[in-house]
């Protein structure tokens, strides 16, 4: 299984999670390995949440079998249909092996990121698509590598064609249909200086107006975010029509 650079590993299989194998812990969701099929992961306990990610850096992950040298992605282009923010987690890949495209949870957060809904009250809202990818390499190469890294190219491709233009329906606006924001984020930090202070790194997101603290629990609707540059300076592609407010 893998979901970054630095978070790979060969998985347990899932009667490693059964008794006699599998020892239940203190929830349904963690197993001590207690006598694996694979003997190294003796020990270890397994626990799908160990491999949430952050909706920033949830952009690919997937699978990679050795033999034969064949790899299965699931590259999600966009955030703008997921709920919490860059830094809400979301769950990925665990034991099955089971890949998973999640949109809406409570994982992390809890009933405030829940969709509430009045009696009679209309909603809809598109999610994804998300893209599907399959690839293979031929012998000698390392597929834990070569599959990997032609994965996450995908994924810019993928990310760079985003919004898609094949989807027919009238509820997904192509790129002519959506607009841009760009601006700049100073901070006025008189402890600090008495100029305005340039914003590296922040994220400047976009969402529906509301309450005070709304944004935050905003989970019906769509959002939009990007972070700054050294300078302070960012630009929001691609949004959709509608009223906004930025956090």
């Amino acid at each position: 299984m893998a979901m970054a650079d630095n978070r790979q590993r060969y998985m347990s299989l899932p009667d490693d999670r059964l008794p006699p194998r599998g020892q239940p812990l203190a929830y349904p969701e963690a197993v001590l390995l207690v006598n694996p099929i694979e003997p190294d992961l003796k020990g270890e306990v397994d626990d799908k949440y160990q491999y949430s990610c952050d909706n920033k850096d949830s952009r690919v992950h997937g699978w990679i079998c050795a033999d034969p040298p064949v790899g299965l992605w699931q590259i999600t282009p966009s955030n703008e249909f997921r709920s919490g923010g860059p830094v809400k987690q979301n769950l990925t890949s665990h034991v099955g092996p089971t890949t998973l495209a999640v949109f809406l949870s409570a994982h992390y957060s809890g009933d405030d990121l829940v969709p509430k809904f009045a009696a009679g009250e209309y909603w809809k809202k598109v999610f994804g698509p998300v893209f599907m990818y399959v690839n293979s390499e031929y012998a000698g190469n390392d597929p834990l590598i070569s599959l990997w890294e032609d994965a996450k190219i995908q994924m810019m491709i993928e990310v760079q064609s985003w919004p898609y233009s094949f989807p027919a329906s009238e509820d997904f606006p192509k790129s002519d249909q959506r607009g841009d924001v760009s601006g700049r984020l100073l901070i006025r930090d008189g402890y600090i200086s008495d100029d305005y202070i340039s914003a590296n790194g922040a994220y400047v997101g976009l969402a529906p107006p509301g309450d005070v603290g709304s944004w935050q629990r905003e989970c019906k609707d769509y959002q939009f975010w990007t972070t700054t540059d050294e300078d302070g300076y960012f630009s929001i592609n691609d949004i959709r029509t509608g009223d906004y407010m930025h956090g």
